[in-house]
């Protein structure tokens, strides 16, 4: 079986703001929630008195087009890029607000989620921005729009389709052909609508292997809280793909789904990572169960028989991200260079630049090691604020104790923990690590490359 290994590092995005010279028209930054043409909405969608005026709705001459990369369909899960395309002669500018609907709930029915994207900002119907926890559930609707004008007139957004088949989505546009003359007179204003529906699919549904659910790092089987797991199967994906990082972390919460593919342990649903028809990277949900759980996928093409594995309170391991002759091989990083260092097994991993030397101290990484001290930090929570673990491990290199620098392991992102080793004096080769947390030992396997 051919196992990846995966591991997320986490981006930063800056957004550069550019100065426009004039003010180009009223509502710059778009206008408040409901005015897409949708049901319940502003029946002249922004054409009125303070807002736009001039022309009655859709009489300007021109028109506004919607268009999708997956055609009339969305597959639960995906990505759907969408290109508005607003026609008027007169426009020199160009605005426009959109939402997402439930056919089911034509009125107040959110499907889905939108991403923002330059110049764009996201309403809830309260008219605030949307915060990471997503609109309030009392009022769901989502409404996309643009937060300065547009000098095109094709714009582009991204939307996330339901993690599930939730019947066809109607997607409600309104689009502002602006004169550009400073003032909310002469402006053009255009509604359109589009409906994408389930795709349906024939193929076989996604198989867990016998024995294929275990930590994402050193490949022990079953599962834990806080855990990036790996599951191996059969058709559980119809490609291969990661997370969009740079949307997950500007949006605060990581992705429960990647190409429509998504998972659920012990019912909590998971976010995910990394797809591909054989394996699936998942991040454990926190949940305070142990003993045998199930772990269900789903895809497109329906959902798993549920797969029974043993749920424990933690499975640590230690980030070994290349294999040889049977041994697992731990890559750390010098803890004051800048750039990073990488030390660990030389030819191994392309990133190493020499071994480990006895008496240094070194970052070591890995997943599956507890509870931190900070109980409000939720598994799907963007958060890189270091906190240190309830329960220290005790850390062995070459069978002697090594110390932790300043005495702790800390939490520092999504699943991922940290211990700055001090490395003890032992001879140089391939010397086995491991760890003890209260009863739990990480696997045997696990070497860290030595050079005095």
């Amino acid at each position: 079986m051919d196992r990846s290994r995966t591991i997320f590092v986490a981006k930063c995005a800056a957004v550069l703001g550019v100065a426009l010279p004039i003010v180009l028209w009223a509502h710059a930054s778009g206008p408040d929630p409901r005015n897409t043409g949708g049901p319940g909405d502003n029946d002249n969608a922004c054409a009125q008195s303070g807002c736009h005026t001039g022309t009655a709705l859709n009489q300007g001459g021109g028109n506004i087009a919607i268009a999708f990369d997956s055609g009339t369909t969305y597959t639960p899960g995906s990505k759907v890029h969408v290109t508005l395309t607003i026609t008027d002669s007169r426009a020199r500018v160009y605005g426009f607000q959109a939402s997402s609907r439930l056919s089911s709930n034509m009125r107040d029915g959110q499907a889905g989620s939108f991403v923002k994207g330059a110049q764009q900002l996201i309403l809830c119907e309260d008219g605030t921005e949307i915060p990471a926890t997503g609109c309030r559930s009392s009022a769901p609707l989502q409404f996309i729009e643009h937060s300065s004008p547009f000098t095109t007139n094709v714009i582009s957004l991204d939307w996330n389709a339901p993690s599930t088949n939730v019947g066809n989505v109607i997607f409600y546009v309104a689009g502002n052909a602006a004169n550009n003359d400073g003032n909310n007179t002469g402006d053009h204003i255009y509604t359109t609508s589009a409906t994408l529906t389930p795709a349906t699919s024939t193929g076989p549904k996604p198989t867990i292997s016998a024995g294929g659910i275990a930590d994402a790092f050193n490949y022990t089987t079953g599962v834990a809280p806080e855990t990036w797991i790996a599951i191996f199967g059969t058709n559980l994906a119809s490609e291969t793909k990661t997370w969009d990082g740079d949307a997950a972390f500007g949006q605060g919460h990581l992705p429960t789904s990647v190409s429509g593919v998504s998972v659920t342990v012990n019912g909590k649903t998971a976010p995910v990572y990394f797809v591909s028809s054989g394996q699936i990277d998942i991040l454990s949900p926190t949940d305070s169960a142990t003993g045998t759980v199930a772990v269900v996928v789903t895809n497109a093409n329906g959902t798993s028989d549920p797969f029974m594995v043993t749920k424990s309170s933690t499975l640590p391991a230690f980030y070994a991200p290349f294999s040889q002759g049977g041994k697992l091989f731990v890559t750390g990083v010098n803890p004051v260079s800048n750039p990073a260092e990488y030390w660990g097994k030389v030819g191994l991993d392309p990133r190493v630049s020499r071994p480990v030397k006895p008496g240094e101290t070194i970052e070591l990484f890995g997943t599956g090691w507890g509870p931190s001290t900070n109980s409000s930090i939720t598994t799907d929570m963007v958060t890189f604020t270091a906190a240190p673990l309830v329960t220290q491990p005790t850390i062995t290199i070459g069978g002697q104790p090594a110390q932790l620098s300043g005495g702790a392991g800390y939490l520092v992102s999504p699943g991922l923990y940290q211990f700055n080793v001090i490395v003890p004096n032992v001879p140089d080769g391939d010397q086995p690590i491991s760890a003890t947390l209260g009863s739990v030992t990480t696997a045997n396997n696990v070497v860290i490359t030595l050079q005095h």
